[in-house]
C-alpha cells in the first residue's frame, strides 16, 4: 500500500516531527529542515542530527521527505537571485544527506519569458547542483506545479525536458501533487482518464521516476491554474482520483503527504478519510 503521512512542523527541532506524525498516525512525513521564508540557516549540529536519527529509528524508521525553502528560484532572469538559489539549495541538499532524508522536493521556479528559456535556465542550475552535492546524494524530486503566473512545471513535458538535459541524472525524481496537476489541467477523476494520465506519465518521464505524492483536493476547478488546496474529498478533485491512487500497486510503499487547509485542527480527519479510502476496493487496482 501506498504510505500515508503530513507535511509536519518542525517547530523546536526536526526531531520533533516524529512524535508529532504519531500523534496523527502518520506512516511517512514531510518537514522544512530550515525556515521557509529565510536565505539564511545554521548549520546542522552533531547533536541535532543524532537526535533526529534516534528519534526516526524509536518511532520505526518512516520515510521522510523535505520540501525546499520558498525563496528559491532556480530559473530566475536575475542572476543575483539565481546563485543564491543555486548555493541555498546546495545547502539543503547537503542537510537533507545529513539527516538521511529519502528527497528533496522542489519547485521548478518561475522565469517571466516563458517554459522554454525557463526550462533551459532551471536545468542548468540543477546540474550544477547535482555536480557540487556528489559527496551528498540525496535525491532531488521535481514537484508537479499548478501553473499559476509565471510558474514553470505544470506541463510534464517540462518536467521530461529537466531529466533529459540532465542525461537522465539518477538522482531526479518526481513528486506528484493531485491539487497541482487538477488545475494544470489534468482530469483524474474517471478511471480511464486516470489511465491516460499514468501512460502519458510513464511515456514522458517514466513511472520509475515518481518517488513522492502531495495529496491534496483543489478549491479551483479543472485547468484554473490557480493553486487552492482543499480537504480530501471535499473539493473539486472528489474521492474517485484519490480511491484511485490509493489502490494502484504500481505505487507501493510511496510516501504520500497530506497539504491539507487547517492543519492543526484538519490534519487528522483528512488523514482517517485517506485511511479509509485506501481500504475500498478500486477497478485501478486490476488495471
Amino acid at each position: 500500500m501506498m504510505k500515508i503521512g503530513a507535511h509536519v512542523s518542525a517547530s523546536g527541532g526536526a526531531h520533533h516531527i516524529f512524535q508529532r506524525g504519531a500523534e496523527l498516525e502518520c506512516e511517512c512525513l514531510q518537514l522544512f529542515t530550515r525556515a521557509p521564508s529565510q536565505w539564511k540557516a545554521k548549520p546542522l549540529t552533531e547533536e541535532q542530527v543524532e537526535l533526529f536519527l534516534s528519534e526516526r529509528a524509536l518511532h520505526g524508521n518512516p520515510s521522510v521527505i523535505a520540501h525546499d525553502i520558498y525563496l528559491n528560484n532556480l530559473a530566475a532572469e536575475e542572476d543575483r537571485i539565481r546563485r543564491r538559489s543555486i548555493k541555498t539549495m546546495v545547502e539543503e541538499v547537503t542537510r537533507c544527506h545529513q539527516l538521511g532524508i529519502d528527497g528533496l522536493v522542489c519547485h521548478l521556479g518561475s522565469h517571466p519569458g516563458g517554459s522554454k528559456p525557463g526550462i533551459r535556465r532551471y536545468a542548468s542550475a540543477i546540474k550544477t547542483i547535482l555536480s557540487k552535492t556528489e559527496g551528498a546524494p540525496t535525491p532531488i524530486l521535481l514537484e508537479t506545479c499548478a501553473g499559476q503566473g509565471n510558474c514553470l512545471g505544470h506541463q510534464l513535458e517540462d518536467i521530461a525536458e529537466v531529466i533529459r538535459r540532465n542525461d537522465g541524472h539518477p538522482r531526479l525524481g518526481v513528486c506528484v501533487d493531485t491539487c497541482h496537476i487538477f488545475v494544470a489541467g489534468y482530469d483524474l477523476r474517471s478511471l480511464d482518464q486516470y489511465q491516460t494520465f499514468w501512460e502519458r506519465f510513464d511515456a514522458l518521464i517514466g513511472l520509475p521516476r515518481l518517488k513522492a505524492f502531495h495529496l491534496n483536493d483543489s478549491k479551483k476547478p479543472l485547468g484554473s491554474r490557480v493553486d487552492r488546496h482543499d480537504h480530501i474529498a471535499e473539493g473539486e478533485i472528489g474521492e474517485s482520483t484519490f480511491r484511485y491512487l490509493l489502490s494502484d500497486p504500481r505505487f507501493e510503499g510511496l510516501p504520500a503527504v497530506i497539504e491539507t487547509p487547517e492543519s492543526k485542527t484538519m490534519a487528522k480527519i483528512n488523514l482517517e478519510r485517506l485511511r479509509s479510502l485506501r481500504k475500498v476496493p478500486s477497478a485501478a487496482a486490476t488495471k
